[in-house]
């Protein structure tokens, strides 16, 4: 495998579907179209928040604080999305604080997250925006499945939610064993595609 497909943060080893560390944030937070959309904006909120706090302060951060004081920021960045999203809608806020709390475990188990004293704070952001969006677009897609197929409804957040079957078609994707079905058939698809843009030669 070539260098650039190794590092691609869409087919490489460095991108978040590669290991699919978010397995579970991607089941809870893709059971409606809502959470989806909260979700892909608390992911990019906190890499960027952390990105930008880790590296403007990074010569004030002590050798020994290096693991711990990046998962605290993200942590506190996730804290504060949650209060402005209580601002807004404090249902809503209840109702996805879960999940954005899990954004902080996803973020340091980004390649992004080790790699953090090797970068310039340009390259970090941008591949914190570009990891947190494929995240957050996938995410999006299952919901996008997920939501219509298996409540028969949508749901826009500020709207509430809009229902355009009287039964749900595909019942089974409420379920977490429903979502990881179709997660795995999505792995499935992500691999092969990933293998026919590593291997182009053998077509």
């Amino acid at each position: 495998m070539s260098g650039h497909s190794q590092s691609s943060l869409f087919w490489g080893v460095r991108s978040p579907l590669a290991t699919l560390s978010g397995a579970g944030l991607l089941v809870i937070a893709s059971g409606r179209v809502a959470f989806a959309l909260i979700c892909s904006l608390a992911l990019v909120w906190v890499y960027v928040f952390t990105t930008t706090a880790v590296k403007l302060g990074g010569k004030y951060i002590p050798a020994w604080g290096r693991t711990a004081i990046p998962l605290f920021v993200s942590a506190l960045g996730a804290y504060i999305f949650t209060i402005f999203l209580w601002i807004f809608n404090p249902i809503l806020a209840l109702e996805s604080a879960f999940f954005i709390l899990l954004t902080p475990v996803v973020f340091t188990a980004s390649s992004l997250y080790n790699r953090m004293p090797e970068v310039d704070i340009l390259d970090a952001l941008s591949q914190s925006v570009t990891e947190a969006l494929i995240l957050g677009i996938l995410i999006l897609g299952l919901s996008l499945i997920r939501e219509p197929l298996g409540y028969g409804s949508i749901s826009v957040p500020g709207l509430g939610i809009i229902r355009f079957f009287q039964k749900e078609p595909l019942r089974f994707l409420q379920t977490s064993a429903g979502a990881l079905i179709l997660l795995g058939y999505g792995i499935a698809l992500y691999r092969r595609l990933r293998n026919k843009h590593s291997h182009p030669e053998e077509e």
